[in-house]
């Protein structure tokens, strides 16, 4: 019986420790396992069709911001994209851009604020 119980144990002992020394040869598998794959950057397209709106635009920009109510707001063309700046009421700042980018059809830059 000494004999069967010091086998199982011995040879337990010898399965623990093959399976704990691990394969040194492939410790990179192990490494990257826990981690996931870094995606690769995509490049972003950079154009200047904000740059082409013209004064006309500005006008018609104006206008339309003026229909709403929107009358402390300016819309600066020296930058790209077109820039809006002033202030506007209270929870009424994306219905302002949003008139100004339905009005000329391209992109604004957005630096309103919000009257108190």
């Amino acid at each position: 019986m000494k004999f069967k119980i010091l086998a199982v144990f011995g040879l337990a002992a010898v399965l623990f420790i093959g399976a704990c020394g691990g394969n040194k040869d492939n410790t990179n598998l192990n490494t990257n396992a826990g981690r996931a794959a870094t995606p690769t950057p995509t490049a972003v397209v950079v154009t200047n069709e904000a740059a082409n709106i013209s004064t006309g635009d500005k006008t018609k920009v104006e206008t339309a911001l003026k229909a709403k109510g929107f009358t402390n707001v300016t819309v600066d063309m020296t930058t790209t994209p077109p820039t809006l700046r002033g202030s506007v009421a209270k929870n009424k700042m994306a219905e302002a851009v949003q008139t100004a980018q339905e009005a000329a059809g391209k992109p604004f830059k957005n630096e309103l604020t919000e009257a108190k």
